[in-house]
């Protein structure tokens, strides 16, 4: 089974008061981080991010991952996965992280990309630390139409909050819980 990644990085970063995508992260642009971590677990991944942004756009493709614009970003999260998974059509399953959660581990990827490849073809497969479910989260393709048809700003919580089934997979990764959304 051939596991792509998706990573949404189209926020406005309004409760952070600046692009955090740029923040520095002992020196590295914050989403440049995150882009790292996902091109050691991933041959393919994809960054969504808005239109008109090149800083951003230079940022992905330097990391050596797909840019996709989601015109519509404004409109809510859920614009951002929809592009994000028709860009990715292709792969049979999806990994799908955010571009805020830098300290996700490359072996938590790499082992959610193993469960979702021995799954049943309808299964989400999630994190879960201490017995608390992260992200980032895996998706078969026959979810994609479902991900794609999601509408506002809460992406795909309530897909995955009532979907069975679904595989925990236990990690040893604080980072799955761990986001920037606020300056330190």
């Amino acid at each position: 089974m051939y596991i792509g990644a998706v990573v949404l990085a189209a926020g406005e970063s309004r409760r952070f008061g600046s692009d955090k995508r740029l923040h520095p992260i002992q020196g590295v642009p914050m989403l440049a981080c995150t882009l790292a971590v996902y091109r050691h677990a991933f041959a393919e991944v994809a960054a969504v991010i808005r239109p008109g942004e090149p800083a951003v756009e230079a940022l992905v493709q330097a990391a050596g991952c797909r840019v996709v614009r989601a015109a519509d970003a404004a409109s809510g999260q859920s614009r951002s996965l929809a592009a994000g998974v028709a860009a990715m059509a292709a792969c049979e399953g999806l990994i799908i992280g955010l571009g805020d959660m830098p300290r996700v581990a490359a072996t938590t990827l790499r082992a959610l990309a193993s469960e979702l490849a021995q799954a049943p073809p309808d299964c989400i497969v999630r994190p879960q630390y201490r017995g608390r479910p992260g992200n980032p989260i895996g998706f078969p393709d026959a979810l994609y139409a479902e991900l794609r048809a999601i509408d506002g700003d809460r992406g795909a919580r309530d897909l995955v909050a009532g979907h069975e089934p679904t595989r925990l997979v236990e990690v040893d990764d604080p980072g799955i819980h761990w986001d920037l959304d606020r300056p330190p």
